[in-house]
């Protein structure tokens, strides 16, 4: 394709996903409908988006039993299998907190991005500031396990400074950039790892695509995306299409311009899947092969939509 077709296919391709996902957003979770919606108000202020967020503010409030819905989900035992499982076991294991808290952390996001309560006050009688405390300080000298437990550890450290504790830009990005030097880069699961430890510190800086990310901090996220831009090259054909769909979000929240996206929104457009207008990911060597049904694939879709027309942050605010 040329990138004139690429646009227009693009164009066209975007709405009609969108549109599939709303018309059978009954198919879907829960957790995935609140992300899809949670996405949609973000970077488009979709109308159709806030009244579905409306819908659920019981469910995520709790009926306003905060505490208890806090203790639940930092109790919450591990369950299902992620990405790098076996490697991050360890990890969970030397840091028992953080999986629960990391749950509860965003919980107490949403809580106060979405429904305006700030249950600061409730998440620090659950769990100690002090106990908190302990972990970021811990983990940030931990290279190896900000290496390996990647997404998990950047969201903790980005949700605990810039949310629980509402320290604007208090986050050192270079931390993860001296991290990421001992990914073993031939190897596609460390590959996937170092993808998601620097698009999820974009995405934790913008509150997730709820805001602008100021120019004095953008010097930090520029060069990580340089150094994703040359990795996803050189690897392509083993680099999953949610990680590349996810590079190029992180682009558009910086106005980084790169050279993939037509290659990467080609992958997309020639994806569709057999089954409705939503895209699978079939064209690489490390395909997502467990993650094909129209609600398993909720991510990737949302990340297309997104990577499909530039960054307008909305207030979640419902």
């Amino acid at each position: 394709f040329t990138m004139f077709y690429v646009i227009l296919l693009t164009m066209i391709l975007s709405p009609r996903i969108k549109k599939y996902y709303y018309q059978n957003i009954d198919l879907l979770h829960q957790d995935k409908v609140f992300h899809f919606a949670s996405r949609m108000a973000a970077w488009d202020g979709d109308k159709k988006a806030f009244s579905i967020l409306k819908k659920m503010k019981s469910d995520i409030t709790n009926n306003d039993d905060i505490k208890e819905l806090f203790k639940e989900i930092i109790n919450k035992p591990q369950s299902g299998r992620r990405n790098a499982h076996e490697l991050r076991k360890p990890f969970f294991a030397k840091y028992p907190l953080l999986y629960g808290v990391h749950g509860a952390l965003f919980r107490l996001r949403h809580l106060w991005s979405i429904y305006g309560i700030d249950a600061r006050k409730e998440f620090f009688e659950v769990i100690e500031k002090k106990q908190l405390d302990k972990i970021y300080d811990e983990i940030i000298h931990d290279q190896k396990a900000l290496r390996i437990l990647s997404t998990f550890a950047v969201n903790f450290i980005y949700l605990y400074k810039t949310i629980a504790l509402e320290e604007k830009d208090s986050v050192d990005p270079t931390i993860f950039v001296n991290a990421a030097n001992a990914y073993d880069l031939s190897n596609p699961t460390d590959i996937q790892l170092k993808i998601y430890l620097f698009t999820h510190c974009i995405i934790g800086e913008s509150n997730f695509y709820t805001q602008h990310i100021p120019q004095y901090r953008i010097k930090f996220y520029k060069p990580m995306l340089l150094q994703l831009e040359n990795l996803i090259n050189k690897n392509y054909d083993s680099i999953n299409l949610d990680n590349k769909l996810e590079f190029l979000v992180c682009c558009r929240i910086v106005n980084y311009s790169t050279k993939l996206f037509e290659k990467i929104d080609d992958e997309s457009i020639s994806s569709i899947s057999n089954e409705g207008d939503f895209i699978i990911d079939r064209h690489n060597h490390n395909a997502q092969n467990d993650k094909t049904s129209f609600d398993k694939s909720e991510h990737r879709n949302v990340l297309y939509i997104m990577s499909s027309s530039s960054f307008e942050p909305h207030s979640t605010i419902v």
